[in-house]
């Protein structure tokens, strides 16, 4: 099962990748994920982070950070068990920039989940949509107020 939410975004993909791996401001505008700690700034494959969403903490384990994706997976005793692939694409549209870049980005936030307790992942569904929205809402307002002073 996947679930998926992207927004277009009048800012260069750069900033909103920004915006995005900057965890200690998560609080300030992210209504989704609250709070994300890593032990490095920008955090390698590789590298377990932490996060709580909806009051409940995840461990995932950090799999690409790259210019055009930041993805994790998580999983709930076993990846056979539960596991959820979250990723975040910044995908670059419009014009060309004074810098080069182009001025507007496509982001895109996406799990796929599988094991057999995924399954049942169709009851919450649409308030996981519904999160995943807000979180890009979010992400939207302050790229364009950093883009746009």
């Amino acid at each position: 099962m996947s679930l998926s939410s992207s927004i277009t975004i009048q800012a260069p993909p750069s900033i909103v990748r920004k915006i995005l791996l900057d965890f200690q401001s998560y609080p300030e505008w992210n209504p989704f994920i609250t709070s994300l700690e890593s032990p490095v700034p920008s955090p390698p494959p590789g590298t377990q982070i932490k996060f709580v969403a909806k009051g409940f903490t995840f461990k995932p384990v950090v799999q690409e950070n790259t210019p055009e994706r930041f993805s994790w997976l998580g999983t709930v005793l076993a990846e056979w068990m539960f596991k959820g692939l979250h990723s975040f694409e910044f995908e670059p549209f419009g014009d060309m920039g004074e810098n080069g870049e182009t001025v507007g980005c496509k982001f895109v936030q996406r799990e796929d989940f599988g094991g057999v307790l995924s399954f049942g992942l169709f009851l919450l569904s649409g308030k996981t949509e519904r999160a995943f929205n807000d979180m890009n809402k979010g992400v939207k307002a302050r790229a364009e107020a950093l883009s746009n002073p």
